[in-house]
């Protein structure tokens, strides 16, 4: 610290030798420093008048100066007294680095740390007769507010001087902080009152800045985990109430969002993250599409963002001010397809509720309907949904009443439909119904920006870019094959963030579900039987069902052909 000091003070352009400005504020300036500290200063005076009779025969001077360097109070031994006077050691001398060269209290308030300087440690030589030793006072709310500093002559060292100063700095410390307790008690009284009945329900606490000081779960949700601290500026559906204690000196503002707005909001296309060119084409295509009304279909791996996608480019749609209502189709019984896509009317059935209930699709009137887990609907699910799609109208179970619905159909699945359609699982004019625009999102392990979008995810969890992955810990996460895709990955850093102690991620962090799996190329070889079983299936769709001409691409004769069907039992459809 010293030598940092004594490098500023020759880049100031002083030299050892210069002679101390022994300048004074106006009175008339020095008032104005006491009105504006005069909080600080009651706290400094009443632990100063404990240390009197400490200082009387000690031949030493306490004092404050402000953060800039100002003495605005001092005590001391009065055979000293007079000698600190013409040291300047007085009210209203500035004895910043900048003014008085390397001090105690100048290193104090530069370094912010607590400093002793002792004699030749002094950068002019007219200051080096003196030993001194400061600690830096700071607010409740962290800011520097000044120094507390003990001087005297170098032969009056005691090693015990830099431990009483920072005793009386934190003694001072303390005392603002219960001061300011004391102001805040009733406002937060005040404040408890209004949070008490609204714990569900987005709530802000601001401070006299108009910055956020508290945010409950459900605000954070909505403005960002890292929203505290932050000024707000989002106000569309909220209500700002004010609140002042009795001097009508302290206040704050409580900021609740209205229940119309408090709906959870969609993803949007900012929240896809990553550089990979797979993903930005996939992004691209959506966004273009999100401008148009036709249907899409979008295809990928469980957890590759599926739902992200639907919902973002209904975010982007003509239709985002209208309902976005997802449907997870694997999930609805058979036996009630038709009660929960179209509705039923009262007692149209046994348990039905007697007000009857909206359907799915007329939930999504002039909005988006996102059939999730198409891949996985049961055939009779297919034909009603086909139904509506061709007719554009719900019949609610129980009605004899057609309702009119537009929606726009946005379809998610895993499976390959196609393959589906020829194992007759997958209606095809339901296929061509939904293609409309067809989205494929890439897997996770095909990705080239794995590290990227894992440091996205540590700054969404944490809400900082502190949390970071060591060189390791990256190489392993590259080297994983990821099958549960970017949920799996949230997964994995979550867990790392738990498991880390520090704010670095290292590789023994990362605890993966499965074994790694070899590189995609590397896939288990099917048996021979499988091999000549699809060898035979496909040479008879090409010859379309022509045993000879299939015997002869098969080079076996038309015997053998026969022998093999039967044997795997492939049947002409």
């Amino acid at each position: 610290m010293i030598q940092r000091s004594w490098k500023r003070c020759y880049s100031f352009g002083f030299t050892p030798m210069d002679a101390v400005e022994d300048e004074l504020l106006p009175d008339r300036q020095v008032h104005e420093l006491l009105q504006e500290n005069h909080a600080l200063l009651c706290h400094v005076a009443a632990v100063f008048e404990k240390l009197t009779p400490s200082l009387r025969k000690s031949g030493q001077i306490a004092l404050l100066v402000d953060r800039q360097g100002v003495v605005l109070h001092t005590r001391s031994d009065p055979d000293f007294d007079s000698q600190a006077k013409k040291l300047h050691l007085r009210v209203g001398a500035n004895w910043h680095e900048k003014k008085k060269g390397t001090n105690a209290m100048g290193v104090a308030l530069e370094e912010k740390m607590s400093v002793r300087i002792h004699g030749e440690q002094h950068f002019f030589v007219q200051n080096r007769f003196l030993t001194c030793a400061a600690s830096p006072l700071f607010t409740p709310a962290g800011e520097l507010a000044g120094a507390i500093n003990i001087s005297a002559t170098r032969d009056q060292f005691h090693p015990f001087l830099s431990s009483l100063v920072q005793f009386i700095a934190e003694s001072v410390q303390n005392r603002l902080l219960l001061e300011e307790v004391k102001h805040e008690h009733l406002i937060t009284l005040k404040e408890l009152e209004h949070t008490s009945n609204r714990l569900h329900t987005p709530l802000l606490t601001l401070d006299g800045d108009n910055r956020i000081i508290r945010a409950n779960q459900a605000a954070r949700r909505i403005l960002g985990k890292d929203c505290v601290g932050k000024e707000f500026r989002e106000k569309k559906g909220f209500v700002i109430e004010s609140i002042v204690d009795h001097t009508r000196k302290i206040w704050r503002s409580v900021a609740v969002l209205t229940k119309d707005a408090a709906r959870q909001p969609l993803h949007t296309f900012e929240r896809i993250a990553g550089s990979c060119p797979s993903l930005q084409s996939a992004k691209a295509l959506a966004q273009k599409v999100a401008e148009t009304d036709l249907s899409v279909l979008l295809l990928g791996e469980t957890g590759t963002g599926k739902e992200l996608f639907a919902q973002s480019i209904h975010s982007a749609s003509l239709r985002a001010r209208h309902p976005f209502i997802a449907v997870n189709c694997s999930a609805i019984p058979e036996t009630i397809i038709e009660s929960e896509l179209f509705g039923y009317e009262g007692g149209a059935f046994t348990g039905a509720k007697a007000e009857g209930n909206i359907g799915k699709i007329e939930a999504a009137h002039q909005g988006t309907l996102f059939l999730d887990e198409i891949g996985d609907m049961s055939l009779r699910a297919q034909a009603a949904l086909l139904r509506v799609l061709q007719e554009k109208v719900v019949t609610p179970v129980g009605s004899v009443k057609s309702k009119p619905v537009d929606v726009r159909i946005i379809a998610a699945t895993n499976k390959d439909l196609r393959e589906e359609i020829k194992a007759n699982r997958f209606r095809a004019d339901l296929y061509y119904r939904l293609k409309g625009i067809q989205i494929t999102l890439p897997p996770l392990r095909k990705r080239s920006d794995v590290i990227e979008l894992a440091e996205h995810l540590l700054r969404t969890m944490s809400g900082s870019a502190a949390i970071t992955l060591s060189a390791e810990a990256q190489t392993k996460l590259r080297a994983y094959s990821w099958p549960g895709n970017v949920r799996e990955l949230y997964s994995v850093l979550n867990q790392a963030v738990f498991l880390a102690e520090g704010n670095s991620i290292g590789p023994e962090h990362l605890q993966f579900e499965t074994e790694e799996r070899e590189e995609e190329h590397q896939q288990k070889v099917p048996s021979l039987p499988v091999l000549e079983k699809e060898a035979i299936e496909q040479s008879l769709r090409l010859a379309r069902w022509n045993i000879s001409k299939a015997a002869r691409m098969l080079q076996i004769s038309r015997n053998t052909l026969y022998r093999k069907m039967q044997e795997y039992k492939i049947f002409q459809p």
